[in-house]
């Protein structure tokens, strides 16, 4: 064979054994997809818990954040704020966001009571309402932690503005809803003046006018104002106890700021006149028809129907 051919089939057979290592590596790379296909596979529900995660981390947030301003953290904002289209994971999300704020930071979210109904106005319009809705809707952060910590050294007043300022303002919301428990649950504007006054406050106050902030403990739920017009044509305006001031403060701390006045000079009968107060302002909350006996005493109520199940501990209920 010509030495020219014999060159170039020799030649030919080293390029096909120098492309065979190409051609295995080649059948080999599939190989890593079937890698990255069984990772994929492996557990669907790590993505599920991760995304519930993230989900209870930005309800952590939403509620400090609505805290730092007090404003109640409502269901409507955690719907449109952390869980977006995925409205049926609110119940996970949120007793994964509680077990959080318990663990990490020893506060919860309580469910703000409803409004009372006072006015007559208020009551009627309850009354015609066919809807029973007790679904919790809006929710505030309290403590966990044991009343032996609860100490001024350790859960004291906020330091933003500043702490005078907040010690100054826990202080007057304090004050103001002692005073409307101690009247029997409701109190009329004339006479929460002549208390102002008392206090040398009936204009002014340490964190600015006082009608400024009587405004402001209104918007952050301490307090709530009632106006409603008498037989005669007089306007009569009244304040009762805020959704956040029965929680935040409540008949535990209205007992304890009164102790606390008092001190080692307190009477002897103190405790007896404190739990008759508490007792006839419990007593104007019970005495006041709800909504549906009025209605079914004014004969606008349905009288039978299937009762709507409860929540418990204050956990919401599923979309």
């Amino acid at each position: 064979m010509p030495l020219v051919r014999r060159r170039a089939r020799d030649f030919m057979a080293d390029e096909s054994d120098a492309e065979t290592p190409r051609t295995q590596r080649r059948r080999v790379s599939p190989s890593s997809d079937v890698e990255d296909d069984g990772d994929a596979d492996a557990d669907p529900t790590q993505g599920e818990t991760s995304q519930l995660n993230q989900m209870a981390f930005k309800l952590v947030r939403l509620a400090f954040s609505n805290e730092h301003s007090r404003i109640p953290t409502r269901r409507t904002d955690i719907s449109a704020k952390v869980l977006g289209s995925q409205g049926r994971q609110f119940k996970n999300v949120f007793n994964e966001a509680q077990q959080m704020l318990r663990s990490k930071f020893a506060v919860e979210l309580t469910p703000l009571p409803s409004k009372e109904k006072i006015t007559m106005r208020d009551r009627r319009a309850a009354a015609k309402s066919d809807k029973t809705n007790n679904q919790i809707t809006a929710w505030v952060l309290t403590s966990t932690l044991s009343q032996k910590y609860r100490k001024h050294e350790i859960i004291g007043p906020s330091k933003t503005p500043t702490f005078e300022h907040e010690a100054s303002y826990t202080g007057l919301y304090s004050f103001i809803i002692a005073c409307i428990v101690l009247n029997g649950g409701s109190i009329p504007e004339s006479k929460l003046q002549r208390y102002l006054q008392r206090m040398n406050a009936e204009n002014s106050t340490p964190v600015g006018k006082s009608d400024d902030v009587v405004k402001a403990m209104q918007k952050h739920l301490y307090i709530t104002k009632t106006t409603e017009m008498t037989p005669g044509g007089d306007e009569m305006v009244e304040y009762t106890v805020g959704p956040r001031g029965k929680v935040e403060v409540g008949e535990q701390g209205v007992s304890g700021l009164v102790r606390t006045v008092y001190g080692e000079d307190a009477p002897d009968d103190l405790e007896r006149k404190l739990e008759r107060s508490l007792r006839l302002a419990q007593s104007r909350v019970r005495s006041q028809p709800q909504p549906q006996e009025e209605a079914t005493q004014n004969g606008t109520g349905r009288g039978r129907g299937r009762p709507r199940r409860q929540e418990q501990d204050g956990e919401p209920e599923d979309d």
